[in-house]
């Protein structure tokens, strides 16, 4: 299975501030990043994407930068970000979920429904997910609030003794509680931007974003400058993206089943709010498949099971 990485594991040497440590390399050692500035684009060597959706090929989760996925409470941030892991895991991206308000076994369960896009995989399909994850896909082992310190000292060890070069923390509010503590939030954001640029890993934030006022309420899709707390999580994160669940439909098909015009309208708007070092930004709608826990590019889409097997 996933392997897991307790939360009593002596972390203590990771603990160290990078300030002191100052990486100094001959200018050679970049050899290969330099040529590849000046490679035409379809030459240029894919990274990870999330390949599942409308996302594929508009942005690309880079060594060295840091995204936050922000999203009002409720509006499945999780979910599809659990999904875009999946993506980073059949790319073979070696990829560590910090989970802190949700087991690992559940954690797991979801990524198991849509690797295989049914409601309850077979049996013989969890234990072959299980041993797929191997090299791919590591859970930190804690719930609850974690130290800003702690976290980055498990993303320093991820990536170190581990070779890992993707990580989410889900979710921020669990590492900083208070939006109103907004030095500490800046501090913890700053070390994150540090530490993936030191040791060349992709770290994505989830974050939320603020309740709007007024009769609208969350069913007014967010923008960065929604994000609850301080303005130092967008300014210094590389990318950020929003995710929004179309609640206002969910509403009308409740009330209604045979709404014609809800019923065209898309179940979630995912926005790339920035991205400092790609070229795309914008929104896309994307349908929600519940069997699968899949989101899709088009309506009454029916999710086909990755192939696990043939990577």
């Amino acid at each position: 299975m996933a392997k897991l990485i307790p939360d009593d594991l002596d972390f203590s040497a990771y603990l160290r501030s990078t300030d002191a440590k100052v990486k100094v390399r001959p200018a050679s050692s970049y050899a290969d990043e330099l040529a590849e500035a000046f490679c035409a684009p379809e030459d240029r060597k894919r990274r990870a994407e999330m390949f599942s959706t409308k996302l594929r090929e508009k942005i690309e989760f880079r060594p060295g930068e840091v995204t936050a996925w922000a999203g009002y409470n409720g509006h499945r941030k999780s979910m599809f970000t659990g999904q875009m892991a999946l993506d980073l895991c059949v790319q073979r991206e070696r990829v560590l979920m910090a989970s802190f308000e949700m087991a690992p076994a559940q954690t797991l369960a979801r990524m198991c429904r849509q690797a295989y896009a049914v409601l309850r995989p077979a049996s013989v399909n969890v234990a072959a997910f299980s041993k797929w994850t191997d090299g791919r896909l590591w859970m930190f082992d804690h719930m609850g609030r974690i130290d800003p310190s702690a976290c980055m000292a498990v993303i320093r060890y991820f990536a170190e003794e581990l070779k890992g070069t993707q990580v989410l923390i889900d979710s921020m509010m669990m590492v900083v509680a208070s939006e109103e503590r907004m030095d500490e939030q800046k501090q913890f954001v700053t070390d994150a931007v540090r530490c993936a640029q030191e040791y060349g890993v992709h770290i994505h934030i989830v974050a939320h974003c603020r309740k709007p006022q007024g009769d609208a309420g969350d069913t007014k899709p967010p923008s960065k400058y929604d994000l609850r707390g301080s303005a130092a999580i967008s300014d210094q994160c590389h990318n950020v993206i929003t995710v929004w669940a179309n609640k206002a439909k969910v509403a009308a098909l409740a009330k209604n089943p045979h709404d014609a015009v809800a019923q065209t309208e898309p179940d979630a708007r995912i926005c790339i709010e920035k991205q400092r070092n790609g070229a795309w930004e914008g929104a896309v709608k994307l349908w929600f498949h519940e069997g699968s826990l899949r989101f899709t590019d088009e309506d009454r889409s029916i999710p086909q099971p990755y192939a696990l097997g043939a990577q």
